[in-house]
């Protein structure tokens, strides 16, 4: 669900459709509107509403009891982010795609920082179902399905924050052609755009193609890879090793022959290739390292 509804957004306020419409035309909160007229909402102008609206985070409340998820709001006003990456973990698992949704959006709207949803709460979300699949009690499949759906959510927070023009810096994220799913890179991305940055995904399976040409045509000040050492990481696997690390070298070679351009490495999947060890000074461990990292070398 990338866009809400005025019916999804006066339910989670708890408030009727005409008096979210007055809100709107008062610019008590804000939204877009098609061309058709109809209003569309993101989680950015909920958690808007919230900072310029303190005493109606109630509401919030009786939104979600109404979406029978009255404990995941419990636990994220008492913020107990690990109870909130286990029940993301199970109900991914479950393929409970509601119960996924609000705990990331409803994080969010309570404006707890993107780097922290990613570090406290779908990292260790992610790290439960993959040591359920190392244990055998997750097949392959099951793994990717509930990776799958985590990002979906995650992919949520970037819409909130579209590429536009007064961003002055922009980046590149790119996912290997065998590395599905992608969480990594889309909680890269979350923190990036949320950092004020433009940001191009190439996605999962993408040929990179001429690289060169794309950093010309997109002004791109960084270039970010992520690679993680889970089960589910194609590009990790003995069989595709070697041209990952191809890869990663021939980026680096034509990134270093640009004079405004520098690539940060993200993720546990660098301890898998030796042979990058002293070539990457820019590297990061959580996304609040991320956050960190973009500020410095900015």
């Amino acid at each position: 669900m990338r866009y809400l509804n005025s019916n999804d957004v006066a339910e989670i306020l708890g408030v009727n459709i005409s008096t979210l419409k007055r809100w709107t035309e008062n610019k008590t909160i804000q939204c877009t509107k098609t061309a058709g007229g109809h209003r569309k909402f993101t989680m950015q102008h909920i958690r808007d509403f919230y900072k310029s609206n303190k005493d109606s985070s109630k509401n919030l409340g009786l939104g979600l009891e109404k979406l029978k998820h009255k404990r995941i709001y419990d636990l994220i006003n008492r913020a107990k982010y690990k109870d909130l990456s286990e029940i993301l973990a199970d109900s991914s698992i479950e393929s409970d795609e509601l119960s996924v949704n609000t705990i990331i959006n409803g994080l969010f709207m309570k404006g707890v920082a993107v780097e922290i949803i990613c570090d406290e709460i779908v990292e260790p979300g992610s790290i439960i179902v993959e040591n359920a699949l190392r244990n055998d009690y997750l097949s392959h499949a099951e793994a990717f399905i509930s990776r799958k759906l985590i990002t979906r959510s995650v992919e949520i927070l970037n819409i909130s924050k579209p590429n536009n023009t007064d961003n002055t810096r922009s980046v590149l994220c790119i996912n290997f052609e065998d590395n599905l799913p992608d969480l990594g890179v889309v909680m890269s991305e979350a923190v990036l755009r949320h950092s004020g940055f433009n940001v191009f995904n190439t996605g999962s399976h993408a040929e990179l193609g001429n690289l060169e040409k794309v950093v010309e045509n997109k002004s791109i000040d960084l270039i970010l890879f992520y690679l993680c050492n889970m089960q589910c990481c194609m590009a990790t696997v003995e069989q595709n090793m070697s041209k990952t690390e191809d890869q990663i070298l021939n980026i680096f070679s034509l990134v270093n022959s640009m004079k405004n351009t520098k690539v940060i490495f993200g993720g546990s999947g660098l301890s898998l290739m030796p042979s990058l060890h002293g070539k990457i000074d820019l590297t990061f461990d959580t996304f609040l390292d991320l956050k960190s990292l973009v500020k410095s070398v900015s």
